[in-house]
């Protein structure tokens, strides 16, 4: 016997696959690494036609998000383990994923997303800047999640209505995030949501991995997920359109973008995989169109770490397979990837002159300039997901300028540098966004200038006079396009923009006798 494929139906739960006779049914919680998993239900059940189906709400606890184990006799019957599937009967919500016409974003003031015909957006959701331990009274919006009661910052949640209605359609970024990010620094719902073995010692710690080692912190998670895909999915539109989540940030650089402790990248995914697949299904539980993402920086089949700390810093590509391999052993979804191909020296705008990435799975960055090898990676059969390959987002990249003597040649790399990378997003077959990380220029990111717009304190939301590569974002996808790509073309080389355009991506791994080449 063997279990293919778990069903959550409007009113029930269906166990499918070769089935047959009285079997024992096994119902918990879904924690991975900490606690033991709380057994939720225990039953007998008979096998029809190859199937076993559940009340999916035993004492109004929705079963959607539960682990499933299924004995016969005394022997585990293999296959999935969790909700792989969710009818439409059960969603409010059926509609496609509004895929644009045009993948090029920005997060901006509202009048210029608009000037810009802006079609999407992103936006960062720290769970504890919406939510509380307690109601704090008229500034409450309550939820009941799974037979438990949680609260939200009413004003943090109407922060978050306005922005969601600037753009038609937008992917979150889901964080946690004790320090940062507007977190309100509660003790009580720190001690709860926080992962367990977060290291608070570590200054550049700035996110918390999500906990998915307790049922209490699972609970919360879980609860943020629900509540935000129950807000902004509705077929009205009320609050905006979310179509999509990206879990953390740069979970391949862990210690500092998505902190549990040091951990082996084995027992990291285990727990990432869960954290993945619980706000999937949260968000399916009300939408088709929703998506999910892992988060990875630009370090492919290298990392940010010396070899001493491979317990705190990981390789993209050993984290996608690991995710791959975790994901079909318990039940595979949909999930999909949010990467950032920042040029190799984050610097320097002028990613036709990398020397580290190369055109092969091996490459150990993955910048603007190979940015085609992940589509490839992905492509390859034992990532598809039903034959279909993930979808890519490129949610954080852009284009530093310099200061000082350096600004006008270095704001001119951004701007070709723009023009180019952008033309190779479009020409990808798996790629739905191409986001530019800053409006302007922020004085405390790390010494970058990635704005589109110099940071003037004296102006509007410190909106200074505006880079060339504001020139490069407005004319791609309109008729100024042709001239735009010409300058671009004739700055970089019409050799070198050209091959790489249209570059010789390796379906395998790195042929060091091919070293030498432009991708070498």
């Amino acid at each position: 016997m063997h279990i293919d494929r778990i069903t959550a139906k409007k009113d029930s739960i269906v166990i499918s696959g070769d089935l047959s006779g009285t079997l024992a049914v096994i119902e918990s919680s879904p924690t991975v690494g900490g606690d033991s998993r709380t057994i939720r239900r225990q039953i007998k059940a008979e096998a029809k036609d190859g199937r076993v189906t559940l009340d999916r709400f035993p004492g109004g606890t929705d079963s959607l998000y539960s682990r499933f184990a299924v004995v016969s006799g005394s022997s585990p019957v293999p296959g999935v383990k969790y909700v792989t599937d969710v009818s439409s009967d059960a969603q409010a919500d059926t509609s496609d994923y509004p895929q644009p016409d045009i993948i090029k974003t920005i997060g901006a003031t509202p009048d210029l997303v608009s000037e810009l015909g802006i079609r999407q957006g992103l936006m960062n959701v720290n769970l504890p800047n919406i939510m509380s331990s307690k109601s704090l009274g008229d500034d409450t919006i309550e939820y009941e999640f799974r037979g438990g009661k949680y609260y939200f910052i009413k004003s943090a949640v109407e922060s978050v209505d306005s922005y969601m209605k600037s753009v038609p359609m937008m992917t979150m970024i889901l964080l946690n995030s004790p320090r940062m990010f507007g977190s309100t620094g509660e003790k009580e719902l720190l001690d709860a949501c926080v992962h367990p073995k977060y290291d608070w010692g570590f200054r550049d710690a700035y996110i918390s991995a999500f906990d998915m080692e307790r049922d209490e912190g699972q609970g919360y998670y879980a609860a943020f997920v629900s509540f935000l895909a129950s807000r902004y999915t509705r077929p009205d539109r009320k609050y905006g359109r979310l179509v999509g989540v990206i879990v953390s940030n740069e979970v391949n650089s862990q210690y500092i973008w998505g902190n549990a402790g040091d951990m082996t990248v084995e027992d990291y995914v285990e727990e990432y995989a869960e954290a993945l697949r619980l706000a999937w299904q949260c968000g399916q539980n009300f939408s088709r169109a929703f998506r999910v993402y892992i988060s990875l920086d630009q370090f492919f089949c290298g990392a940010n770490f010396d070899p001493s700390q491979r317990t705190r810093y990981y390789s993209g590509r050993r984290m996608l397979e690991l995710l791959s391999d975790v994901c079909r052993r318990d039940g595979d979804f949909p999930w999909n990837v949010a990467y950032h191909p920042y040029p190799e020296d984050l610097r320097w705008a002028d990613f036709w002159h990398d020397r580290c990435p190369d055109f092969t799975y091996s490459t150990p960055k993955i910048t603007f300039k190979n940015m085609e090898v992940l589509e490839a990676f992905l492509s390859q059969e034992k990532f598809l997901y039903r034959g279909k390959p993930r979808r890519i987002i490129f949610s954080e990249q852009g284009f530093n300028s310099q200061s000082g003597a350096l600004r006008d040649i270095t704001e001119r790399y951004a701007a070709a540098g723009y023009v180019l990378a952008y033309m190779k997003a479009r020409k990808m077959k798996t790629v739905d966004m191409f986001t530019h990380h800053a409006f302007i220029d922020n004085p405390h990111e790390f010494g970058l200038n990635l704005g589109m717009f110099r940071y003037d304190p004296a102006k509007p939301y410190n909106r200074g006079e505006p880079k060339p590569i504001f020139e490069s974002f407005k004319a791609m996808e309109s008729p100024d396009e042709e001239e735009a790509v010409r300058k671009a073309r004739d700055f970089i080389g019409p050799e070198l923009f050209d091959y790489l355009l249209d570059p010789p991506v390796v379906y395998g791994e790195r042929d060091t006798s091919k070293d030498g080449e432009f991708g070498g």
